[in-house]
């Protein structure tokens, strides 16, 4: 749902369609902190699994680093678009 929001009938406003893209980087910090908080949690249990924890890390690494990532090569492409 959070990187689809053109999918979405025209006659919801510009707004609400687009409203979804703002969570994208605070749900990845989120998943970030919350992995690391799990691994630190099971690093002295020997059945814990960090397996899932390792991949809230990547996956919330990923949705902070890629939006941010779009957004710079935008405003790099638009300036010099316009020299």
């Amino acid at each position: 749902m959070m990187v689809w929001p053109f999918v979405l009938p025209e006659p919801v406003p510009m707004r609400v369609r687009w409203f979804p893209v703002y969570w994208i980087v605070p749900a990845g910090i989120g998943a970030v902190v919350s992995g690391i908080v799990a691994l630190r949690r099971a690093r002295g249990q020997q059945e814990a699994d960090p397996f899932r924890a390792r991949a809230g890390v990547a996956l919330g690494t990923a949705a902070i680093v890629l939006p941010l990532a779009v957004i710079v090569w935008a405003m790099w492409a638009l300036s010099h678009a316009y020299q």
